[in-house]
């Protein structure tokens, strides 16, 4: 019961997060479809039973029906349309949670901006199907459910103690489907926990696509990616087994019972074919309910890792980024605790720094020891667990060791992101101050990629497009480190013209000329700001 509670609640929550309107009234118009289905299939089976054998309904209202055969292809024709509308329902509803959860956790993840990429593409992805998937099985196990008990009901009206007979069989069915439903909901967790750490294996590989190549390692990332994509394997096929046994273990075993009985105890003679008729279409629902229920169970452990990932995300103090145009500081951190989700380490931890303002301040540091994440921090893609972040303004640019390119014109590159109007004198003329090209035809609307462009090139489109921006801080993160020392020269010399803050975390700060230099130093797992 305790566990029952937990499940309604987790449903309840999620159900608010999907903004799916009028759940409720789709679930139960599903569940009156599903009813109207059963009272289809009783009233074909009557029809054949009397058709076949001759035998009457106990009431005249269902005699008076039963002898207009013109009622049984509209009956026919209504219940395929009651399936249908049912199916399209709780597939649409499916559809629609899956969908809203998307947007939901994208929208978690570009606000937050703390999660991996390989959890990312996980949560959107996969976690977010997996949960409409949740929907389409509870519903269906509510209406597998109501068909039992109409179905059970007709039957024990109709002949009670031939179907206490069956009970007895339907009740010794709950000590298999409940270990069935056990393993199937033990291989689905492990399919999800292998799930993840292939998706982590597919983004280490992309990321390091390069390093890879050139020391020959592919061999061993495949190998070990075909180790866990074999536990999925294995794990998933080990759940549809189960389920698959789990729904059709009911059928086999009535069937069986009916024959064993018709064999060694002459019971045929006291059977109707509507009781064999109903009966079969019980057995058959509860093949239904049985898979329905396994469905639930099998992604509840998805259900479980959303709460999860709900009660574990960020919660932010939405005053902790200040800004304020007097301050004699570009940026200011007071106290600032930071880690990423699903970590327990501390990529800073108190960390209080000043940077000044109108300045090119160079910040240095061995690899992980949090450049890039500081300025996350700054540029708010990152928000810190606690904290306080002071800016003297909001117009900041970024421009990343690998730049965003898209798949389209000049213009467009150069002015995504930016709604103010800019002549096209003004992007030919730092088109050519920038020596984009070394030819002095320029066609704003030339279509490029990030193949048709060099590594130099894109770094000079981004770079024009954070000052057509006019920005007033402009973060760098090795956004030289493609670009060779004419260029990288050329750059600092139009940047050194224009009155903005720089901060520039790069490996090589010999490579420029700067007015502050902040080193990150790790001294017993803490990281300290020097200044040099």
């Amino acid at each position: 019961m305790n566990g029952f509670q937990k499940t309604l609640k987790e449903i309840i929550y999620i159900s608010k997060l999907t903004g799916v309107t009028k759940k409720k009234i789709r679930i139960l118009m599903s569940v009156g479809l599903s009813n109207l289905t059963v009272l289809s299939d009783i009233l074909i089976i009557l029809y054949f039973a009397n058709i076949l054998s001759g035998e009457k309904a106990e009431y005249d209202i269902l005699n008076s029906i039963l002898s207009n055969l013109i009622f049984l292809p509209i009956i026919v024709l209504f219940r395929f349309i009651f399936i249908y509308v049912e199916q399209a329902n709780i597939m649409s509803l499916k559809l629609q949670v899956e969908k809203n959860l998307k947007i939901y956790l994208i929208k978690e993840v570009y606000k937050k901006g703390n999660y991996s990429i390989a959890d990312s593409n996980y949560y959107i992805g996969t976690l977010s199907g997996h949960i409409g998937y949740f929907y389409q099985g509870l519903t269906s196990l509510l209406n597998s459910f109501i068909q039992v008990v109409v179905y059970s009901s007709f039957l024990i009206f109709t002949d009670f103690n031939t179907i206490s007979i069956f009970a007895i069989g339907i009740a010794v069915l709950f000590i298999p489907t409940r270990t069935l439903l056990k393993l199937g909901r033990k291989y689905m967790h492990e399919a999800y926990v292998n799930g993840r750490q292939a998706s982590r294996e597919i983004e280490r590989v992309i990321q390091n696509i390069f390093l890879i190549k050139i020391l020959d390692t592919i061999k061993t990332e495949l190998d070990n990616f075909d180790i866990t994509t074999e536990k999925v394997k294995t794990a998933n096929f080990k759940n549809q087994i189960y389920g698959t046994l789990n729904s059709l273990t009911p059928n086999f075993l009535t069937v069986f019972t009916v024959s064993i009985l018709i064999v060694f105890f002459d019971i045929l003679k006291s059977l109707t074919l509507e009781f064999l008729g109903v009966t079969l279409r019980l057995v058959q629902t509860i093949g239904t309910f049985n898979k329905s229920l396994n469905m639930v169970i099998n992604s509840h452990v998805h259900l479980e890792s959303f709460i999860n990932l709900e009660n574990n995300k960020l919660i932010i103090d939405e005053n902790y980024f200040n800004i304020n145009e007097n301050s004699n500081l570009a940026i200011k951190i007071e106290n600032l605790k930071f880690k990423y989700f699903n970590s327990e380490d501390l990529i800073f931890d108190n960390l209080n720094l000043e940077i000044k303002k109108n300045k090119h301040t160079v910040i240095t540091g061995p690899n992980g020891s949090g450049k890039s994440t500081l300025l996350g921090l700054i540029s708010k893609v990152f928000y810190p667990q606690e904290g306080k972040i002071t800016s003297y303004s909001e117009k900041v640019g970024y421009v990343g060791v690998t730049p965003l390119i898209l798949n389209g014109s000049l213009r467009d590159n150069f002015m995504y992101g930016n709604t103010s109007k800019k002549d096209d004198a003004d992007l030919i003329q730092l088109m050519k101050q920038f020596e984009l090209f070394n030819s002095d035809d320029i066609d704003l609307n030339y279509q490029v990629n990030n193949k048709s462009l060099s590594s130099g090139q894109m770094q000079k489109v981004a770079f024009i497009r954070s000052l057509l921006a006019n920005v007033e801080i402009l973060l760098l993160d090795e956004s030289t480190s493609n670009l060779d020392v004419t260029s990288r020269k050329l750059i600092f010399e139009i940047l050194s013209k224009k009155n903005i803050t720089i901060i520039n975390s790069t490996h090589s700060h010999e490579d420029f000329s700067y007015d502050e230099h902040l080193r990150i130093v790790l001294k017993d797992d803490k990281r300290l700001f020097v200044s040099s």
